[in-house]
């Protein structure tokens, strides 16, 4: 009785190494791709992620260099990411467009969360709040829109879904 066990075991060991190493959890994975190449100081005290300019400080050039344009044409997204026309909606009427779009992409968050506060007010969108961590939020207005946009982890990849939608009474 002893062996068989043993064999189980050493059977379900082998299984588990397997499958390791067929999903590459038995090396280290290398952290996703930053979505928008942004110069990274060389001096300086270390110091938490950066999420926009501070009152006075100036915006400078956007950093859209490589962004794109789905459904919006006034929200940029990172390259890298790519839209889930499944997991989308957009609707027009007239000259407005409202609707969600759902974005997936194995990219860094903070470097997702810093693209859009970088890059939406050089498209006239003004931020109005935002948090972050396992689920990061940012919420920027027009003067006849709102977009809201939601950022959340996921095992293998990110998930951007950002939401339009005319400001009642507009």
């Amino acid at each position: 009785m002893g062996i068989r066990k043993c064999g189980g075991i050493c059977l379900i060991l082998a299984l588990c190494a397997c499958l390791m190493t067929a999903f590459g959890c038995g090396k280290p994975n290398a952290p996703p791709p930053n979505p928008v190449a942004q110069p990274q100081p060389a001096t300086g005290p270390a110091a938490g992620p950066s999420y926009g300019p501070t009152a006075g400080e100036p915006t400078g050039p956007p950093p859209a260099s490589g962004a794109k344009f789905a459904d919006f044409q006034d929200i940029p997204i990172p390259p890298a990411l790519s839209v889930q026309s499944k997991s989308s909606n957009v609707f027009q009427s007239g000259q407005m467009k409202m609707g969600f779009l759902t974005l997936r992409g194995r990219v860094d968050s903070d470097s997702v969360m810093n693209f859009f506060v970088a890059a939406l007010p050089h498209e006239g969108w003004k931020l109005k709040g935002q948090f972050r961590y396992n689920r990061s939020l940012l919420i920027f207005d027009k003067p006849d829109k709102i977009c809201v946009i939601l950022m959340k982890e996921d095992m293998y990849y990110n998930y951007v879904e950002i939401y339009v939608s005319p400001i009642v009474g507009s």
